[in-house]
């Protein structure tokens, strides 16, 4: 079985992207002025912009960190939901760039949302297969 769909992998995989949906959570949702001055390149965000921001991350990082409880019993729903999640709003801000809404060096966090969805799009093509 490829490393990618084995519990062991996915385990640690969500916990870490869990951790950093975690610490973005509370930062947008808890500090939004001080996230919005210390971290993102995008141009001026409403308050509430923020907090709602924060508080998606916070639902990611509650669903990603429970999974981790039970990979085997969560993968069908953290999978699935992460690919949605982490590749829409990543093509959302991809889109803002393109558009020119926000700079270019607004592509690092998005590229990286791009690249979890492929990896937990993998794992749960290579899971699927497995119990064919």
């Amino acid at each position: 079985m490829p490393i990618i769909a084995k519990d062991s992998f996915l385990r640690v995989f969500v916990a870490l992207w869990g951790l950093g949906h975690l610490v973005f959570g509370i930062a947008g949702a808890a500090f939004p002025r001080w996230f919005f001055g210390s971290v993102p390149p995008w141009p001026p965000l409403h308050v509430g912009q923020l907090q709602i921001a924060g508080v998606f991350d916070l639902s990611m990082a509650t669903a990603f960190l429970i999974a981790t409880s039970d990979v085997q019993r969560y993968a069908s729903l953290i999978i699935p939901v992460g690919v949605v999640a982490e590749a829409g709003h990543a093509l959302v801000r991809i889109g803002h760039v393109i558009a020119g809404d926000n700079p270019r060096t607004d592509l690092v966090v998005p590229s990286l949302m791009v690249l979890v969805a492929v990896v937990l799009a993998a794992a749960g093509y290579q899971r699927r297969a497995r119990h064919e």
